[in-house]
């Protein structure tokens, strides 16, 4: 690749001009960064002692006061400190780590917390596990099981002891069994440590992967899932225990399709099951309001952690916020509330092990001078130059990419053009309008409904216990009735507050939040929802595939029970992104992709998807899949159709000024962060 011309870099001057001292200081550091330890923390404490201070959270110093005006970034997503909150919120939190050894410590219970733990509600038992594969027509077990679980569900294999029990097996007398589960599933314990047969989805499921075949990569935490199946994950876990198939019906679609969820959707879910002041589970339709889908998402990457100042893809939550992470654990109905509330302390921990992580160096070649030119076209090529999008409305800054995902070149970092602190280096900070970004908004509006969100604000999760006139937490279940009247009143808007609010406030949704850039170059496919196969696609919006299909790897002996192709081979590495086949769907009328337009696609689905069209944006309830049970059904699921609803492939397509040498440069950068 070369670049054959480089495009206008409009900025402005005269802010530059007095600047020209520390300007003439910033040239002189590089323009790429070479440090493969990203993470702040991780990175100070290399090497060092236990006793060494922990450097200030770059992510603390993104507080309202901290733009300066003509700079090229202008945060508008703050951080709320929940360790030290505003008055009148009185913090009732374990204080954060201070030294690199108290961070490594919380960090190594972290991690022990999510290789270990079954925070999910368990649907399955080892031995339905074991016995899966009678669901694949099997009448006796592969010698390959392992394997085709993982391409089934589309998890990776775990790279730690991840034990069940065989059916033969007491797993309290064999360390837990002689089986393996693979990454994204764990076996449950009982509250004194003892194995109890059960399995349950993992955290790791959908935000953990390995990119590359074996022996061309090795596993690095934070990937997040690209291939994971979560609706048939469900679905032969219930199938699985015979009395199981009755939640079949359970109205949450777990997912329409691989590598994105309907996880959020539990947000809405939650005031149904729990009364959300105290986390008591008392069903009622009081506080339950679904009013809008938000549509399927894909987590995000754990390494992310680190840099972003607020949670979700809308940036709806301060960073400093743990609870919203707990909301799975929570739902577990085997927790009496008062466990439920006592998983803030280790989701602390699990959090340090998140802010820990730093995504995987780009495994092959970078052309540094392209690389370099791509590095100057991110920070300072304004595309709204020359009249360009001029039906689109610019972001604040100075309209190049950094102004949206931040500054991650050294020399740009240094410069107050660009920052107002080099140590903000890399932080994510800035929720894009929607005017702006322009991409499916179903995700965005989950929220929007103004009950929700004051259902959210006097709850729990939103550390209202931190305010002085909280009182006891009441979790009988007549006085949490009783008390859901007045809450409901409150949320309605026909009453007063009656809980009080939190510091972690639900803000009222606008945009998405630009996400960082580190390992961007593993991160396919891009946008909240997956639909973009390659960098390539993002920068080029006229390239995007409506529908289209990843390589797959085969299935076994029947013919079932093919995945996605994880391998290098499978990996465009010059568009960054899936090699991908795209579909001829809505080319023509007998191609509708409101109807199977592929052989592989399956009626049922696609009917339900247009139900789901029609009524989602009204009705959450409406927003559903049948079970994946036939293989035209999972087959179907392996389909990305961005036709349906909440999978837009539309937006960030302001891009579109760029010319290829200039997104050819652009790309060869990414492969740097």
């Amino acid at each position: 690749m070369r670049l054959h011309r480089c495009g206008s870099l409009a900025f402005s001057s005269v802010f530059v001009a007095a600047l020209g001292v520390t300007q003439a200081a910033a040239a002189e550091l590089p323009l790429l960064d070479s440090t493969p330890l990203r993470a702040p923390f991780a990175a100070a404490c290399e090497g060092k002692p236990d006793s060494t201070l922990l450097p200030v959270d770059p992510r603390t110093l993104v507080v309202p006061g901290v733009n300066k005006p003509g700079a090229a970034v202008q945060f508008n997503a703050f951080w709320v400190d929940l360790h030290t909150p505003p008055a009148p919120f009185v913090s009732n939190l374990p204080p954060n780590p201070k030294t690199c050894g108290e961070f490594r410590a919380s960090v190594a219970r972290g991690k022990k917390n999510i290789e270990t733990r079954a925070y999910f509600q368990p649907f399955t038992t080892a031995s339905a596990y074991y016995y899966m594969y009678t669901l694949w027509g099997y009448p006796l077990r592969p010698s390959d099981f392992d394997e085709q679980i993982q391409k089934r569900f589309g998890l990776a294999k775990a790279p730690f002891r991840n034990p069940y029990p065989f059916p033969w097996e007491n797993p309290n007398l064999t360390n837990g069994g002689s089986g393996q589960l693979p990454l994204g599933m764990v076996q449950e314990r009982d509250s004194n440590g003892r194995w109890t047969g059960a399995i349950a989805s993992s955290c790791s499921g959908c935000h953990d992967s390995k990119l590359g075949g074996e022996g061309e990569s090795y596993f690095q935490w934070g990937r997040s899932s690209d291939a994971i199946d979560a609706g048939l994950i469900q679905s032969d876990m219930f199938r699985s225990t015979v009395v199981g198939n009755v939640f079949q019906i359970v109205p949450v679609p777990w997912s329409v399709g691989r590598g994105m969820s309907d996880a959020i959707g539990i947000v809405d879910l939650l005031p149904a099951l729990f009364d959300m002041d105290s986390m008591a589970m008392v069903p009622s339709l009081l506080e339950y309001f679904p009013t809008h889908a938000g549509g399927m998402s894909r987590a995000p990457n754990w390494w992310y952690r680190a840099f972003k100042t607020r949670q979700f893809w809308d940036g709806a939550l301060s960073s400093d916020n743990v609870r919203s992470e707990m909301a799975f654990g929570m739902a577990n109905i085997t927790r009496t509330a008062s466990e439920r509330r006592a998983l803030t302390a280790e989701f602390e921990d699990n959090d340090n092990f998140f802010v820990s992580m730093s995504p995987p160096t780009y495994p092959k070649a970078i052309n540094t001078a392209l690389a370099e030119q791509g590095a100057i076209l991110f920070h300072e090529r304004d595309l709204w130059a020359n009249g360009a999008n001029a039906n689109i409305p610019k972001q604040a800054g100075n309209g190049s990419c950094a102004s949206c995902h931040g500054v991650y070149s050294p020399r740009h970092a240094a410069n107050p053009a660009f920052l107002p602190d080099p140590r903000l280096k890399g932080i994510s900070g800035v929720i894009t309008p929607i005017e702006t970004i322009r991409t499916d908004p179903a995700r965005k509006d989950l929220m929007a409904d103004e009950r929700k969100r004051r259902a959210w604000n006097t709850s729990f999760l939103a550390y209202n216990d931190q305010h002085p006139d909280h009182g006891p937490f009441y979790d009988d279940p007549i006085t949490s009735a009783l008390r859901r009247v007045p809450r409901a009143a409150y949320d309605r808007g026909t009453g007063p507050i009656y809980s009080p609010e939190g510091p972690n406030i639900w803000i009222k949704p606008f945009g998405y939040i630009a996400t960082p850039l580190y390992g961007a170059w593993a991160s396919a496919p891009y946008f909240h929802n997956s639909s973009v196969p390659t960098l390539w696609d993002v920068l080029k919006p006229q390239d995007r595939p409506k529908v289209w299909k990843r390589q797959q790897v085969a299935g076994n002996a029947l013919g079932v029970n093919a995945g996605y192709d994880m391998s290098f081979a499978a990996y465009d590495f010059n568009k960054l992104g899936w090699k991908v086949q795209a579909l001829s769907c809505g080319d023509r009328p007998a191609n509708d992709p409101f109807i199977p337009c592929s052989q592989e696609m399956a009626t049922l689905d696609i009917l339900f998807a247009n139900i789901a069209n029609t009524v989602a944006n009204y009705n959450s309830l409406a927003y559903q899949s049948p079970p994946p049970i036939t293989q035209k059904q999972i087959r179907s699921r392996m389909i990305f159709n961005s036709h349906l609803y909440g999978l837009g492939n539309e937006g960030h397509d302001f891009t579109q000024s760029l010319t290829d040498s200039e997104r050819w440069a652009i790309i060869e950068y990414m492969k740097t962060l």
